[in-house]
């Protein structure tokens, strides 16, 4: 996907293969799978809803802004 994908999601939920920088910028609701890799600033403002991110290169959090999100681990 694009730049700013789920950017102001409120509730949809939404399965992608990858996406931009700014991803689920400003997401209040909704849920995002993303099971390829992100840009920069993944989930900047993000004041809820829940994104899984597939993280299999171990260095998504390098690229998440973290000032309102937290990260944990899916239990297998």
């Amino acid at each position: 996907a694009g730049e700013r994908f789920a950017v102001r999601n409120s509730g949809v939920a939404a399965v992608v293969e990858g996406v931009g920088d700014h991803g689920c910028e400003y997401m209040t609701g909704g849920i995002v799978v993303v099971i390829g890799q992100t840009g920069r600033n993944f989930a900047a403002g993000m004041s809820g809803g829940v994104a899984y991110v597939l993280d299999e290169e171990g260095d998504f959090a390098e690229r998440c802004n973290m000032a309102m999100v937290e990260l944990e681990p899916v239990p297998e």
